[in-house]
């Protein structure tokens, strides 16, 4: 018996030339030749000529009723070949039939698009943007909302937000239908050959796809030599004998796919239904694609606040490991301490730590013995990170080690002379899958090829699986998180490596904790010398001194000193100290940050910086750390955009949250992402800053300032561009 499976999953479906009879499709070149062409369908009431015309000009074959479409294409090429646009549409009336035409590009030809306008009236749309307001206020129920929006602009019986999972299988994540009775398939999952590969790529690229009648009979394409023209943009392309019987089968006539799109990838789609025939008008269907793009935006944006918010506690975590082992010289027993905090943010149910032959382990994990002999097998084989919910013993080539009760494994190996390894451990989750009708393939013998093919289900009664040998999946937070410490883990080992073979143990405290008194009064004392030494000057190079402006040269030298005794206090105390005390007080920043400005464009020569501020609203904190903060990163952007065609700086703030938001935005060098983790790391400067005065200790000083005084900074550049430095004061 021979098994064709290219009649189904290989299929062209982009190249079959088939067009529903809701309209027809003409593909003409540069010159207006015809090089394809469908047939008009019968419903419609108008004349046209459509025999033989392949290769002619359309001017040449067009009748006197359709002189307007001349005069209309004619002005519709300009349009798309002035202004590039994508997809011009409109509606145009051709004999007494009333169609939608449109026009667009594909690989230098162009396709007219005819499509009949629907007889009934569209729905009122007046609420779409109260609509889309709902949308952008929902959060959990994101999805439900957009089908209850769906089914409002479309007349499908049934409307379901179906997702792709990891191995292209779909479920359904939220239903809305017409009548209650109806049968729900909210949770039902579907196997990845109902939705083959070659379809979800044109998911990919266009996002809206539907059937009127799936019963109906399919016009061909007319072409020269059988010549294949790719109709993947055609909105009323038809689909492949496979599919329209697949509709048949699932018990519906009519249906449509709106793609949903989600950093740039197909996430899933917005599948309608209906038993009868339906043609749903263009402008309609337009508005539920616009819904759906803009709920996939809205998800997308949730998402992004969602990571960063795993990212900032990832960084939390990394930073309070980091400030400890940098301290001490034995990194493995050292991580011990923090079993509880690596377990309960990997949410796991056990953690275990190897090095050597001394195992330590943390919560419900499998036996010691076991998990050495898994981690010397997996050592051989696989000497890398290896995340997984169903680990089994066929899992990995060379590595027969499994746990029954734990299939949730991660597993993270720290490289070196003193290298140890990580292990969490996650319990397994027996569940139940519902599926919409037992996803497996069914064959059929054709005649034709003499040979069984693949054939459309016809079954989807739900049938449940019971899943075993699983655990919860492993996210993007913990994956995020175990490669950080990993990096952390691995440069520790490294660094600890290179020092101890050079320093001895209290060089290595002194400059792992970051507590370079030194350096730090170096760096931030500049400005304010600075300010003496230019008033200084000037009085020593003046005879005849007008009393105003020595006073206020001396003022500058007086508050210069000030500032200086203060810093050199308050650089002592909190750098000398683990837990920093001080009260809190309401600091007026107006003055010191022009201050601040003056003296940083004299410092760095930078008179033709333009430096706007903006609205700058007072901040709890101390006044010396508060001065030193500002000095370092208002310096950086007066230093850093100075070589820039304009170089401009500016300094605004708002109230958020209960506090005050500071922003510094300049138009300078600029960083690479890649950098932007490491820009806290004393003596670190960015690969672009030679040309730059600097020593590094700039943005370390700064890190130390916002952790003591409980300031929240990000930060966000790009090379060339430049760069905004986010300050969060909350208000105590």
């Amino acid at each position: 018996m021979i098994i064709d499976a290219k009649k189904c999953e290989d299929e062209k479906i982009h190249l079959l030339g088939l067009i529903q009879p809701i309209g027809f499709l003409v593909i003409i070149d540069q010159e207006q030749r015809i090089l394809a062409h469908s047939d008009i369908p019968a419903t419609a009431l108008c004349v046209y000529k459509t025999t033989e015309i392949v290769g002619k000009r359309v001017p040449d074959v067009i009748v006197d009723e359709w002189q307007e479409l001349n005069l209309q294409l004619d002005s519709a090429l300009k349009l798309i070949e002035k202004q590039n646009t994508l997809r011009f549409s409109e509606e145009i009336v051709l004999g007494e039939t009333a169609f939608y035409i449109s026009l667009y590009g594909v690989d230098n030809l162009f396709h007219l698009e005819f499509e009949l306008k629907p007889n009934y009236k569209s729905a009122q749309n007046l609420s779409f943007n109260s609509h889309l307001n709902t949308l952008s206020r929902s959060t959990e129920t994101l999805w439900q909302e957009l089908s209850r929006i769906v089914s409002e602009l479309l007349p499908y019986d049934r409307i379901m937000v179906y997702k792709f999972n990891e191995d292209s299988s779909g479920i359904v994540v939220a239903e809305t239908v017409a009548d209650e009775k109806l049968e729900r398939y909210l949770g039902f999952n579907y196997p990845e050959f109902d939705i083959p590969k070659q379809a979800r790529e044109l998911y990919s690229k266009n996002h809206l796809r539907f059937i009127v009648d799936a019963t109906a009979d399919p016009t061909t394409l007319k072409t020269a030599e059988d010549r294949e023209f790719d109709l993947q943009q055609v909105a009323i392309r038809s689909l492949s004998p496979i599919h329209l019987q697949y509709l048949q089968n699932a018990g519906f006539k009519s249906s449509l796919s709106i793609s949903i799109m989600v950093m740039g990838k197909l996430w899933g789609l917005v599948c309608c239904q209906h038993p009868k025939a339906l043609h749903v008008d263009l402008q309609q269907r337009n508005l539920a694609l616009t819904a759906t793009h803009y709920a996939a935006a809205r998800f997308q944006h949730l998402k992004n606040e969602e990571r960063l918010e795993y990212i900032e506690d990832a960084l939390n975590l990394e930073i309070k490991i980091k400030e400890t082992i940098l301290l001490k010289n034995n990194v493995y027993q050292q991580l011990k301490v923090y079993s509880s905090d690596l377990n309960e943010f990997m949410k796991s149910e056990g953690f275990a730590l190897l090095q050597d032959n001394d195992i330590y382990t943390y919560g419900l994990t499998p036996p010691r013995l076991q998990i050495a002999k898994f981690v010397e097998a997996l050592r051989k084989h696989r000497p890398s990170l290896y995340l997984s919910n169903h680990h089994h013993a066929d899992s990995l080539a060379g590595v027969d080690i499994s746990f029954k009760d734990f299939p949730g494994i991660a597993y993270l190996p720290i490289i070196g002379p003193a290298g140890f390894q990580l292990i969490w451990f996650r319990q397994e989750i027996e569940t139940i899958k519902k599926w919409a009708g037992k996803p497996e393939k069914n064959y059929s013998f054709d005649e034709k090829s003499n040979s069984t093919v693949p054939s459309p289900r016809t079954s989807f009664d739900v049938w449940m699986e019971q899943v075993k040998g699983t655990s919860a999946k492993w996210t993007f937070r913990e994956s995020y998180f175990i490669q950080r410490l990993r990096d952390l883990l691995q440069e520790t080992l490294l660094k600890k490596a290179s020092e101890i073979s050079n320093l001895n143990e209290q060089l290595i405290e002194m400059n792992n904790a970051l507590d370079t008194y030194s350096y730090t009064i170096s760096h931030d004392l500049k400005n304010p010398l600075s300010a003496i030494k230019l008033s200084g000057e000037f009085l020593r190079s003046k005879d005849n001194v007008p009393d105003q402006m020595r006073k206020r040269m001396t003022t500058n030298i007086l508050e210069g000193v000030e500032t200086i005794v203060n810093m050199l206090d308050k650089i002592h105390e909190f750098t000398k100290a683990n837990v920093f005390n001080y009260e809190p007080e309401l600091i007026n920043t107006d003055k010191f940050i022009d201050e601040i400005v003056t003296h940083s464009k004299d410092r760095f020569s930078t008179e033709r910086t333009t430096v706007f501020c903006k609205n700058l609203l007072p901040v709890y904190g101390e006044k010396t750390l508060i001065y030193q903060l500002f000095l370092n990163i208002i310096g950086n952007a007066i230093k850093y955009s100075a070589k820039s065609e304009q170089p401009h700086v500016e300094i605004q703030s708002y109230v958020e949250n209960n506090g005050v938001m500071y922003i510094i935005t300049d138009n300078g060098i600029g960083m690479e992402k890649e950098e932007l983790d490491s820009i806290y790391e004393i003596f670190k400067r960015m690969s672009n800053s030679a040309g730059f005065d600097g020593s590094g200790v700039g943005m370390a000083i700064v890190k130390r300032i916002v952790d003591k005084l409980g300031i929240k900074i990000s930060i966000q550049s790009n090379v060339g561009v430049g760069t905004e430095v986010y300050l969060y004061f909350p208000n105590h």
